[in-house]
């Protein structure tokens, strides 16, 4: 009785630490998000109105029928009908009040002209609104409640900032979870050892501790896809030498510090535009990106560089350069580290951003023409132009991390979105 009463302890204990799954609930551990914004949580609550390919241009109407220009001035947006989670109808003034909180473009006029036409009216032509129509951005967020969407779930509770919530289909969908359970961990290795355990079904968070480990742990179960943020080096004008730009360039091992300081979570890169969201075919190589520390000694000589103060994260960055070159890193120019989370997937955004006044014909002649491939044109060449000055040079790309116990099928991510919980099965 006593070995009887043990073994029905041990059993209570196990049942305990290992609950078993819920029946067509997908459990899935995220970071905290930032709402409104998040790309994944936004794909479930809401629909956006277009899809956007970054590699070919192509526009894929969503909750639009349609978005059309004809001198990419003034654009016209026709809505297919649609509802809010709560029954609210969507309309056009539905998105002319969300927009009014920022859309990204340069907008002079937004006017509901019907119950399901938008028409935008911009102080410039502009090519790329079919790629900030596709982003978070532009959602139909509502003031009262910025997490009531027209997506195809809605939550079954509020929201618990820290926690997270429970997302129910509007309409019953054949294989697919009857309810997905967001859940928030803070320690991103506690949410891959549940899900290694069995107690969890999803992670989009891997840290670098179990980066090596996932490939053998997950080996048919996890996915690595780009995602739009990169880092990048700027200099100043106090550093005018291209030839001391690319020496501190040419010393930092990207490599080691993508595995080490940036905890794999990122890519070295090879180009300037980053893969998540880079148009056709590249034309140039990035010579700056290469980690050449002979060469990068004799280019400090040339350019007699000594010294270099460098602001931002990581600070092994620094390190890098002082071991690589023995230049000052405590005084001289500044070099800044920088990150960019990009809102949208045009190439655009990102040179924009950047601010280099060499490269701003490129993107005048971008934003003036309605021919994908001359667009991809005027940014190869655009960055071309920046790897061959380097008044900034690229560091590293982001990429997100998911792993999957052996009840999910189907995963599906994209820059876009992320992983597509609303495609997955059970």
């Amino acid at each position: 009785m006593v070995l009887i009463a043990a073994v029905l302890a041990a059993s209570a204990c196990s049942s305990t630490d290992k609950p078993a799954p819920e029946p067509g609930v997908l459990s899935v551990g995220i970071p905290n998000p930032v709402i409104p914004g998040d790309r994944m949580l936004s794909e479930l609550l809401f629909t956006p109105l277009v899809d956007y390919d970054p590699t070919n241009g192509k526009v894929t109407p969503r909750a639009a029928q349609s978005v059309t220009s004809t001198d990419l001035i003034t654009w016209t947006v026709k809505l297919s009908p649609g509802t809010y989670s709560d029954g609210r109808p969507v309309t056009a003034q539905s998105y002319v009040d969300a927009w009014q909180r920022g859309l990204g473009l340069p907008v002079k006029q937004l006017t509901a002209v019907d119950e399901q036409t938008v028409q935008i009216v911009l102080t410039q032509a502009f090519s790329e609104v079919p790629a900030y129509l596709a982003a978070p951005l532009a959602l139909p967020y509502r003031a009262d409640d910025p997490m009531v969407g027209n997506g195809p779930y809605r939550l079954a509770s509020p929201w618990q900032p820290g926690k997270g919530g429970r997302l129910v289909p509007l309409h019953e969908r054949p294989g697919k979870p009857t309810a997905i359970d967001l859940r928030v961990y803070t320690d991103p290795a506690a949410a891959y050892d549940a899900v290694k355990a069995g107690t969890l079904d999803m992670t989009v968070e891997v840290p670098g501790s179990r980066h090596d480990a996932m490939h053998a742990d997950f080996a048919n179960s996890h996915l690595i896809w780009a995602e739009p943020a990169l880092g990048y080096l700027a200099f100043g004008d106090d550093l005018p030498e291209a030839a001391a730009r690319f020496a501190i360039s040419m010393s930092v091992d990207r490599k080691g510090l993508a595995a080490g300081a940036m905890d794999n979570q990122v890519d070295p890169a090879t180009a300037l535009i980053p893969p998540a969201i880079a148009p056709g075919e590249r034309s140039g190589a990035c010579r700056a990106c290469n980690n050449d520390v002979a060469a990068a000694k004799s280019l400090r000589e040339q350019a007699g560089l000594t010294a270099a103060r460098f602001d931002g994260e990581p600070r092994a960055l620094a390190d890098q350069v002082h071991a690589a070159l023995g230049v000052d890193i405590a005084a001289g120019p500044t070099v800044t580290i920088q990150t960019v989370q990009l809102r949208t997937l045009s190439p655009y955004e990102l040179l924009q951003q950047l601010k280099v006044p060499a490269v701003q014909q490129f993107l005048d002649a971008a934003a003036t023409s309605g021919d994908f491939t001359e667009r991809a044109q005027q940014y190869r060449l655009a960055e071309n132009q920046i790897l061959r000055d380097l008044p900034v040079a690229p560091l590293w790309s982001a990429h997100g991390h998911a792993v999957w116990g052996p009840r999910v099928k189907d995963v599906i991510v994209t820059a876009a979105h992320g992983i597509d919980l609303a495609a997955t099965t059970l």
